[in-house]
């Protein structure tokens, strides 16, 4: 390999590590990764980039062998095939972590991509060539405010949007939503409402100060002010919470029938309507989980799950499997397909259809957000997951 060759290959990874890759930079990355499969040449190439790129120092290459080899061995079939085995990657708590994990992601998914010789890939292959492929959601929500008024945040201008009672709504910089009391002795309360669509997520920081992360697909309904006994705000969907703890003014999140009480938190709360009950994670401070007569005190580290009328509590939860999403990943532990395939269609707007009976089997790995949905499918099909995509919004799954 030249150098001039090298050099090129280093720019295309940067591009893509920084999200900045065009399609065509991709392929192009894809036809390099076809022509020099080995491990060791790539492994020369990140080394050599790691030297150059500060952001991605402390990374330790060997790392990839694992990953490598284990996807080889699934691709050859031995062994019992648990779907996308992707192991664990470190940057040293780098903002790249996820990033990188994709890369791997991309980079042992085209190689065995291009090497799987069975009809069925190849007829998957055939299928894809002239679907569009679909890019991965982004920050996207709508605010209705007190009246029924709409505004589409992500084509809203940064800076003051409206006054709602005694409070002004602004577009920060950032593009996150945040409330600032303007009139501390009045007592006018209009309530708003955040949601985000299929292929969407926003931030929201709330006229006490909390914060509020919203996913896919999800809703919280709010008062502009908090000027009663407690602040109480309702959610559709997965949001993640870090509460500005105030004693004499307890903060309370409904979801469904389950009512969460912070008692100084950081908590993450999954109440899709398509999931099997309402989940909430604690990752700091305390809550207070209840359903009816049932209540759960959960500590850090644990998870309540609600199941019909009770609520159970798993002790030492995957807090970081729960917060993915957050920090921009997927992430699958012993996840079957219908799980897999949920959040799939709402990061990136599917409908999802199977043909026939579902496949078996379960998936466990993590898969960067920023991929676009082709390649996270690629990946799915060296898994021998069969499925066809039809008129780029549905994706049709056979066994």
């Amino acid at each position: 390999m030249t150098r001039e060759t090298k050099e090129r290959i280093q720019f295309l990874l940067i591009q893509y590590l920084d999200g900045k890759a065009t399609p065509d930079e991709l392929e192009r990355l894809s036809e390099y990764l076809t022509a020099a499969p080995e491990e060791e040449v790539w492994m020369e190439l990140m080394e050599e980039l790691m030297t150059t790129e500060s952001a991605l120092s402390g990374y330790d290459p060997a790392a990839w062998l694992p990953f490598v080899e284990e996807l080889k061995r699934k691709n050859a079939g031995e062994g019992p095939s648990r779907g996308i085995a992707v192991h664990r990657v470190h940057f040293l708590k780098r903002s790249r972590w996820w990033a990188a994990a994709a890369l791997l992601f991309l980079i042992g998914g085209f190689w065995l991509w291009t090497r799987v010789n069975s009809p069925s890939s190849q007829e998957l292959s055939r299928q894809e060539t002239s679907q569009k492929d679909l890019l991965p959601g982004g920050d996207r929500a709508i605010l209705t405010l007190a009246g029924g008024k709409q505004i589409i945040l992500d084509s809203a201008a940064d800076g003051l949007l409206t006054e709602q009672g005694n409070a002004r709504v602004q577009k920060l910089a950032n593009g996150q939503l945040a409330y600032q009391r303007i009139h501390e002795k009045s007592t006018e309360v209009l309530f708003n409402t955040l949601s985000t669509p299929r292929g969407g997520q926003y931030q929201l920081t709330l006229p006490d100060g909390s914060r509020v992360w919203l996913n896919a697909a999800s809703s919280v309904t709010y008062p502009t002010a908090f000027t009663g006994k407690e602040r109480t705000v309702k959610i559709t969907g997965e949001a993640y919470f870090e509460v500005v703890h105030n004693d004499h003014q307890p903060f309370r999140v409904q979801a469904g029938d389950q009512l969460i009480e912070d008692i100084g938190t950081a908590f993450n709360v999954n109440a899709y309507s398509d999931e099997p009950g309402v989940r909430t994670t604690l990752v700091a401070g305390k809550v207070k989980v209840s359903k009816g007569a049932v209540v759960r005190l959960l500590s850090p580290g644990q998870q309540a799950q609600s199941h019909g009328g009770d609520i159970g509590l798993i002790p030492h939860a995957d807090v970081e499997q729960a917060l993915a999403w957050k920090n921009g990943a997927f992430a699958f532990r012993d996840a079957d397909l219908p799980a897999v395939m949920r959040q799939l269609a709402r990061w990136y707007d599917i409908e999802v259809e199977y043909d026939g009976p579902v496949p078996t089997g379960s998936f466990d790995g993590e898969i960067g957000r920023s991929l676009t949905l082709k390649q996270v499918l690629q990946g799915l099909a060296n898994t021998r997951i069969n499925y066809t995509i039809i008129n780029n919004h549905k994706i049709i799954i056979r066994p």
